[in-house]
């Protein structure tokens, strides 16, 4: 898949800086294209290949794992971006109070 052929409301903000898959990207040293075309592989295919990446160290893993649960919060990257995100593109779930961009994406998914 190319970042043409995603739907025209995922590829407007698909890999941008300030989104989850964004920051992802930039902290993995990932192109959009690298992780399109892995995305068309299976769960087991895509393990494997993301294990070969020089940038996928179980230590750089980790502190992905670390920083992302609190994406948005103060001090981590995108803080601020909650509030962004809840006056454009989540509206819906304002006045809602959430502390990091993930807590965003479970409500508006239903999850939280």
């Amino acid at each position: 898949m190319t970042h043409a052929e995603l739907p025209p409301e995922y590829a407007a903000r698909f890999g941008h800086p300030t989104g989850i898959d964004g920051q992802f990207l930039a902290f993995f040293q990932l192109t959009k294209e690298q992780i399109l075309q892995a995305g068309e592989e299976n769960d087991d295919q895509v393990a494997t290949w993301f294990n070969t990446l020089a940038t996928a160290t179980a230590e750089r893993v980790t502190e992905w794992n670390r920083i992302a649960l609190d994406l948005g919060r103060p001090g981590f990257p995108m803080a601020g971006r909650t509030e962004t995100a809840l006056a454009t593109t989540y509206k819906h779930l304002s006045p809602r109070k959430f502390e990091t961009v993930f807590e965003v994406l479970e409500a508006d998914e239903g999850i939280g």
